[in-house]
């Protein structure tokens, strides 16, 4: 039996595993910044009609949201710089932080999925009223 510890200590695996876990925090984290509360509207279906009641929460899951999105993106570049071009040091750590928030800055929706979703300025339209 293959010891699990051997597996990961092979350099081009950790390099996989580490690129996959930041790809999926940063991919995470897109979906959260783009709509806050979609992940609880879908597990907690009765808190939709409370989300009123928890607006204030939408920013602060949205800031948390970049600052993953930021850390996927950190350790992507940083499994990069290390694993295939063996790089070190101070320098290369201010690189880091940099490159990775552009990456973040990048990866941000322009806009909230929620805000793509909602009515026209003009205001809902409801199909039972008539024009009078």
């Amino acid at each position: 039996m293959t010891n699990p510890a051997t597996l990961i200590s092979n350099p081009w695996a950790a390099f996989a595993l580490r690129v996959a876990f930041g790809g999926y925090i940063a991919y995470l984290a897109r979906e959260f910044y783009a709509d806050p509360f979609a992940y609880f509207r879908k597990v907690m279906p009765r808190t939709v009609d409370r989300e009123l009641r928890l607006a204030w929460l939408g920013p602060i899951i949205r800031y948390v949201a970049c600052f993953c999105l930021w850390g996927g993106c950190f350790i992507v570049a940083t499994a990069i710089a290390v694993q295939i071009f063996g790089l070190h040091g101070m320098l290369l750590a201010v690189a880091l932080v940099l490159v990775a928030a552009a990456g973040a800055g990048l990866l941000l929706p322009k806009q909230r999925t929620a805000e793509n979703s909602q009515e026209p300025a003009g205001g809902p339209k409801n199909e039972d009223q008539s024009n009078v």
